[in-house]
């Protein structure tokens, strides 16, 4: 490559960029063609135009869902924000909820339904999938590949579909998913359960690589973020808690704490098991060895007013280690309680997914329904789902964009966004 050394002078610089300039704004200047605009034939009661209106409604989260108050405009949104009258997010949301305005106005947004890249009509859809569904009377060989259910009215429309063809198998993915939490609770508790936090009663919290404060997946982040930061500010007659964190990554929750603690994950295994017996983890350094008597004194010290809460992505026996903690500290039924799962449906959805693809690979599914996922980018790469997923006679995909997965389908089916249909979410 060669250097460019010509000099360019001032003049002629602004020459060039005034032509640019003018080209540009020449181009922006083109005639748009006449279109007439037309009054309301029949004017809604409630609409004054220029005048915004307010709708609450939710947005459905694979770990429960965000109430939320839209402002629309003419009828079409224009802001998502928290529901302030609602308490558990008390007008606060997230950077997902805020960008799903984005999604409804996506103009990649698929609009038709396609059958092997052809547009064609949800009623040829209807009729292809009942003929093949009367031709396996018990639904064997019909399966569905769902995004996680926090719907009531689906897991009971499911129930139904189960009851007139019992063969019909339903799986739930994503590729962020609770699993970990879902295998140790039923474990310990016997059933799936879900850990619902009180951090307004803590005095004292320890995080195992948690990141309750800036994780979006984090399950009960917004009220949990509320009452940490209730109780962090200086009141007089107030108890401040203190923050511990135990993690590997730098996170929001380990940069709000007062004592933060790096360690590996297979560590943070290590350390939880030796605060439920006592005892510091093999290995330790001096460092770890002082974090670890300080944390165990202050635990007791304030049982009944501390919390122990394990991260989404962390192993099992961390989520059994916090669950040890959380009884012999007298935290349950004060600072956590454990409750129903928000999904209707529990699962673990590794496995799951797993034998899924063994069934796709035996030459099991006659019929894959995918709903709402993109499993062929978002599966893990050892399990070579898009390798199974062609060798299906019929694949269909429900999607809100014609995605890697729904390229390679037979029928690709466009989604509604949730500001435009009518369901519920727990």
């Amino acid at each position: 490559s060669t250097e460019w050394v010509d000099a360019v002078s001032r003049r002629g610089f602004l020459k060039v960029m005034g032509a640019s300039l003018a080209l540009a704004g020449l181009a922006g200047c083109t005639k748009q063609p006449d279109e007439p605009i037309y009054p309301y034939v029949k004017q809604p009661e409630d609409l004054i135009l220029g005048k915004p209106m307010y709708f609450a409604t939710a947005f459905p989260f694979p770990t429960g869902a965000i109430p939320v108050l839209i402002k629309s405009d003419s009828f079409r949104p224009i802001k998502v924000d928290g529901n302030p009258e609602h308490p558990m997010s008390k007008g606060k949301s997230d950077a997902f909820t805020q960008a799903t305005l984005l999604d409804l106005y996506d103009p990649d947004r698929s609009q038709h339904v396609l059958n092997r890249g052809e547009a064609s009509s949800w009623g040829s859809f209807q009729q292809a999938f009942i003929a093949a569904a009367q031709k396996r009377p018990g639904g064997q060989g019909i399966y569905f590949l769902s995004e996680t259910i926090t719907s009531p009215t689906l897991a009971e429309q499911w129930k139904q579909v189960q009851q007139a063809y019992p063969q019909a198998k339903l799986v739930q993915w994503e590729p962020v998913n609770q699993d970990s939490s879902r295998a140790a609770s039923k474990a310990a508790f016997g059933k799936y359960m879900d850990a619902q936090y009180k951090l307004e009663e803590a005095d004292v919290i320890l995080s195992l690589d948690a990141d309750f404060l800036g994780g979006i997946a984090h399950p009960g982040f917004l009220p949990m973020a509320a009452a940490y930061a209730a109780r962090h500010r200086y009141e007089e007659g107030q108890t401040m808690n203190r923050l511990y964190v135990v993690e590997t990554m730098p996170t929001v929750t380990g940069f709000k704490a007062e004592h933060r603690l790096a360690l590996k994950p297979s560590d943070v295994v290590a350390f939880a098991q030796a605060l439920v017996t006592g005892t510091a983890p093999q290995g330790a350094t001096a460092e770890q060895q002082k974090f670890f008597t300080a944390l165990s004194e202050d635990l007791k010290k304030n049982a009944g007013k501390c919390v122990v809460v394990p991260g989404e992505q962390s192993h099992p026996a961390v989520h059994a280690a916090a669950y040890a903690l959380n009884a012999s500290l007298g935290a349950v039924g004060k600072t956590v309680v454990y409750t129903d799962t928000v999904n209707p449906m529990p699962s673990e959805q590794v496995a799951d997914l797993k034998a899924l693809v063994a069934d796709m690979n035996a030459g099991k599914v006659q019929w894959l329904v995918v709903l709402g996922v993109n499993p062929v980018y978002s599966a893990p790469s050892d399990l070579h789902f898009q390798d199974a997923y062609r060798n299906i006679p019929v694949t269909v995909h429900l999607g809100s964009h014609v995605d890697e997965t729904g390229a390679i389908s037979n029928w690709h089916i466009n989604k509604v966004h949730y500001l435009e249909s009518w369901s519920d979410a727990r």
